[in-house]
């Protein structure tokens, strides 16, 4: 397993907000996209299409355990590409929140060759990035 994490950010809402906004997993839409195409998402999963080096791959992801104001992590439903746990580690501070994306992920050796860790790397921290302005501009709604 390979173990994938983010930096921590401190956001200005709180852990209870912020877990109430990532367990709505059909919420996850403002964060993935322009590059999640043809997202549908409902509470408990999402499906979407990502272009990896110019092929079309499906993801779909579903609920796995939410522990209200501390943890919510998904993994793959039907169609995967491999095996992985996405956690979104919450926790509370001062006023607000911390937030940390983690993937452990069983990636093939062909796709770790590939720069697959990168992408991911990529994706969780461009995912970060956009909670981080969304909940800045008080868009978590």
């Amino acid at each position: 397993m390979t173990t994938i994490k983010t930096a921590t950010a401190t956001l200005p809402i709180s852990a209870d907000a912020l877990y109430a906004f990532l367990s709505d997993l059909s919420k996850h839409r403002v964060f993935l996209e322009p590059a999640a195409l043809n997202f549908q998402g409902s509470v408990d999963s999402h499906s979407y299409v990502v272009e990896l080096m110019g092929m079309k791959v499906p993801q779909e992801l579903v609920a796995k355990t939410r522990t209200p104001g501390a943890l919510v992590s998904l993994v793959p439903g039907a169609k995967k590409l491999f095996d992985h746990e996405l956690r979104f580690e919450i926790a509370a501070s001062g006023e607000g929140s911390t937030l940390r994306l983690v993937d452990e992920a069983d990636i093939p050796s062909m796709m770790k060759m590939m720069g697959a860790e990168k992408l991911l790397q990529g994706q969780l921290d461009s995912a970060l990035a956009r909670i981080q302005e969304l909940a800045g501009a008080g868009q978590m709604g």
